[in-house]
């Protein structure tokens, strides 16, 4: 079947995210614990919390009561990074056939849409470990740094950013890990204001071994009737990241997991961790961290809006270049809300 070239190009965009929708992303498991938000506007409002457990106190009737202050220094304006890639449609083989002619064989579209979803699910891809970078940094240091050299430092407290040193780490001898965890839980609590009694503990590529083979940890099971942990053979779970079982930590039950994933770094080509190999990350349950994406920068066009999402699909003519582009756009951060409630460590030596 032979169709127009005008309902061929027409078609193009939409057959593109068709398949893009079918693809299976790159790891997102860091990204899965920020909550996507998305706005129309070129930078995002974020109210950075630090709350407290404060009580009322009792006032005597018929008199004033306690007036309450709130500090608006809290809320930020975050103007995201913004990411653009794109290609030239008309470097591809297939593209002369495609465009040149007043109509084409079905076939043809179908083959030239495949060809140009693979490049451009390429160039998502490239924006997606952008954003797992972003949530890494902010999960391991708190500063977001950019290839442009701006540095976004959400200011978490040092007290959650540790070292616990050559007495304590994981893979010295006498050295019980479950304390350093009972650490992170109580910071968790009393500074984050967490509430629930699970924590995820996501560790480097390091760190798991030292840690089931500590003999405090493997001792457990002999010393107590039942049963305080449940390490299970390595399950492999969505987003990349692999389930190892929960321990018991005081009050806390600790859901471990290890993060082996890499990303090809910008300036030297290495393959590089996500996560610093010798640390660990602790959440409590239900974080309020957001992935916030704004707008990027559009033309304005008679009957449209700003267009909203993570990923905005632009298809133009470059006339002066005689260039047919397609290209991906986005401006997104990750953002811990909840600044508190992340927990650092480095655990071994």
């Amino acid at each position: 079947m032979r169709i127009s070239t005008t309902v061929a190009r027409a078609e193009f965009t939409n057959a593109l995210i068709a398949i893009y929708k079918d693809r299976v992303p790159p790891t997102s498991f860091l990204r899965s614990f920020f909550k996507k938000v998305e706005k129309t506007t070129l930078s995002l409002s974020i109210a950075v919390q630090r709350g407290t457990e404060m009580i009322a106190v009792d006032v005597e009737r018929g008199t004033d009561g306690n007036r309450n202050k709130f500090d608006r220094s809290t809320e930020k304006i975050f103007v995201p990074p913004y990411y653009s890639e794109y290609f030239n449609l008309n470097e591809l083989e297939v593209y002369d056939r495609l465009f040149t002619d007043m109509d084409i064989e079905s076939s043809v579209f179908s083959e030239f849409v495949t060809a140009v979803a693979e490049k451009m699910m390429m160039l998502v891809e490239k924006i997606e470990r952008a954003y797992e970078l972003q949530c890494a940094q902010v999960l391991t240091t708190g500063i977001v740094q950019l290839q442009s050299g701006i540095n976004i430092d959400f200011k978490r407290k040092a007290e959650s950013l540790v070292d616990l040193g050559n007495t304590f780490y994981w893979n010295q001898a006498n050295v019980d890990p479950v304390t350093s965890l009972i650490a992170a839980g109580d910071f968790l609590r009393t500074k984050g204001l967490a509430t629930g009694a699970y924590l995820d503990v996501i560790m480097g590529a390091g760190v798991l071994v030292p840690l089931l083979n500590n003999e405090a940890v493997q001792n457990r099971g002999k010393i107590f009737n039942y049963a305080l942990d449940t390490i299970t053979t390595p399950q492999a779970k969505s987003f990349g990241a692999t389930f190892h079982g929960e321990i018991s930590a005081g009050v806390y039950r600790c859901r471990l997991w290890s993060y082996n994933q890499y990303y090809d770094d910008v300036t030297t080509g290495v393959k590089t961790p996500y996560l610093d190999d010798k640390k660990i990350i602790v959440l409590p349950e239900n974080p309020d961290f957001v992935l916030g994406f704004a707008a990027v920068p559009q033309l304005p066009t008679a009957g449209q809006g700003i267009k909203k999402g993570a990923y905005i699909y632009e298809d133009y003519i470059d006339g002066r270049k005689k260039n047919h582009i397609y290209e991906v756009q986005s401006a997104g951060v990750a953002i811990p809300v909840s600044i508190d409630k992340i927990y650092t460590a480095k655990v071994i030596s």
